[in-house]
């Protein structure tokens, strides 16, 4: 990932190094004006921000707005889909109905970011922890799945070795 900086107007100084998606936030927010220089690795000259970020000026409407941390939306959606995933058995049992409506309600809440792509520039620190909160959550879910597959993967080798070597008979060991 190239690192980017660029001039603050009022002092004439170098800022960054700094990743895109911050420099962007800034410039669709306004802190940086169109005219001010940026560079990242790669370019040959310092060029206006308006020219680096011409596809990435705010649609109308979305003036001193700045868009949600990169990766949010993914960790709802997978966060969203395991719950609900997890709470279908417990469910059949009562208890994982509040899982169930969590699930739900992750979706739903990640649905409507769509209709939202651009927030005030003050709510930015609470989308960025809402995004560690579903990333955490969702690294629990890669490491519980993992656990699980590897649990089910040494229980299988020993029963099948405890069969093969005549240890237990397979009716006996797959029997509560």
């Amino acid at each position: 990932m190239a690192s980017w900086y660029y001039v603050v107007a009022k002092t004439r100084e170098k800022s960054g190094p700094h990743d895109e998606a911050f420099v962007r936030a800034k410039f669709i927010a306004g802190e940086i004006a169109p005219a001010a220089l940026v560079w990242h690795d790669g370019l040959a000259n310092w060029i206006p921000a308006s020219q680096a970020f011409a596809a990435l000026q705010a649609p109308s409407g979305a003036e001193g707005k700045v868009p949600l941390p990169d990766g949010l939306r993914g960790w709802m959606t997978f966060v969203g889909v395991m719950t609900v995933l997890t709470a279908i058995v417990p469910s059949l049992l009562l208890y994982g109905l509040p899982m169930l409506l969590a699930g739900l309600a992750a979706l739903g809440a990640r649905a409507a970011l769509d209709r939202a792509p651009f927030v005030s520039p003050d709510t930015l620190p609470f989308f960025t922890k809402l995004k560690t909160f579903f990333c955490c959550w969702g690294w629990m879910y890669v490491l519980g799945l993992f656990l699980a597959v590897l649990f089910l993967l040494a229980y299988t080798g020993i029963a099948l070795w405890a069969v093969s070597t005549g240890q237990m008979e397979p009716h006996r060991f797959f029997a509560p």
